[in-house]
């Protein structure tokens, strides 16, 4: 009886299953998602406000929101010639890095953690190396950064380069429910295969955004 039972809950369920591609159910949850991730440039800006105005940053990069899956609020960014990536996390209470690690020279041990818990892939890094440090300018607020290249664990011959840079800004959305507006750190990072990475489009970025 019970094994009877299990076979009719499977067929219930192939059966829903087939009934939901069957009748566009995949399309109706992949256009929700893309309104969600993908939403009129405009809106986006206004809804990313907590990290900052990026309304002077050029259309070549692509503005997309980010599904909090891992606790950390993110914003998305693809510079369309080329592809390369640029995320935007707001660290809220777990401010595993500050913008003054950069400062104090603290970022050296820090950094190796930061990116194994931050990176949106499975991937885990090794043999992390710190290729360069400087400042940009953001309209008028200087942002540190770090370059860095590292090995891919676990996969031959695999490696990337990237930067990690932080900034503190105000969460103005806290601010709309009633409760106090306060400054949190931002990380901005933006990581590729080594010979693909451009640390010149991850600057240009900040240099046209205002924290």
């Amino acid at each position: 009886m019970g094994c009877l039972k299990s076979i009719i809950r499977k067929i219930i369920f192939f059966a829903l299953l087939f009934a939901f591609f069957f009748f566009g159910g995949c399309d109706f949850v992949l256009t929700k998602y893309n309104e969600f991730t993908c939403p009129p440039r405009e809106e986006l800006l206004q809804k990313s406000k907590d990290y900052g105005d990026f309304s002077a940053v050029s259309s070549d990069y692509r503005l997309t929101r980010s599904l909090n899956i891992f606790g950390y609020r993110k914003f998305n960014s693809e510079y369309m010639p080329s592809g390369q990536k640029i995320t935007i996390i707001d660290l809220n209470k777990k401010e595993v890095i500050t913008p003054e690690d950069f400062k104090t020279g603290a970022i050296n041990t820090k950094i190796q953690d930061t990116l194994n818990l931050l990176k949106d892939s499975l991937i885990t890094l090794e043999n992390l190396e710190i290729t360069g440090k400087g400042t940009v300018n953001a309209n008028g607020r200087l942002v540190p950064y770090v370059n860095f290249k590292a090995d891919v664990k676990n996969v031959p011959f695999k490696s990337v380069e990237g930067t990690l840079g932080a900034y503190r800004s105000t969460n103005i959305s806290q601010a709309r429910k009633n409760k106090p507006a306060v400054q949190t750190t931002k990380v901005v990072l933006s990581m590729r295969d080594c010979k693909k990475y451009n640390q010149q489009i991850t600057l240009d970025f900040i240099k046209a955004m205002k924290p």
